[in-house]
C-alpha cells in the first residue's frame, strides 16, 4: 500500500470511532448506566463517574472499531 492509502485508512477508522462512540453515547445513556450500577456499588462522585464512564465508552469503542476492522481484514484478504 502507498502511504496515502495508509493515511486514508486511519483515518476513516478514527472516523469510524468517532461514530461509534457517538452511537454509544445515545444507546446508552449515562443517567440509566450510572441508576445500573449504582444500585450495585452505591453512590458514586460526580467526577469519578464521568472518568470512568467516558473511559468505557472509549474503550467500548476501540473495541468495536478493531473487530470491524478485523472483519474486513478477514473479508478482504479471502476475496484475493
Amino acid at each position: 500500500m502507498k502511504p496515502i492509502q495508509y493515511t486514508l485508512l486511519w483515518i476513516g477508522e478514527a472516523l469510524l470511532f468517532s461514530v461509534v462512540l457517538i452511537v454509544l453515547y445515545a444507546f446508552i445513556p449515562e443517567s440509566k448506566a450510572y441508576n445500573i450500577i449504582r444500585n450495585f456499588t452505591g453512590v458514586i462522585p460526580g467526577d469519578t463517574w464521568d472518568k470512568y464512564y467516558f473511559l468505557f465508552l472509549c474503550l467500548s469503542s476501540l473495541f468495536i472499531v478493531a473487530v470491524i476492522v478485523f472483519i474486513s481484514a478477514v473479508f478482504k484478504k479471502d476475496n484475493l
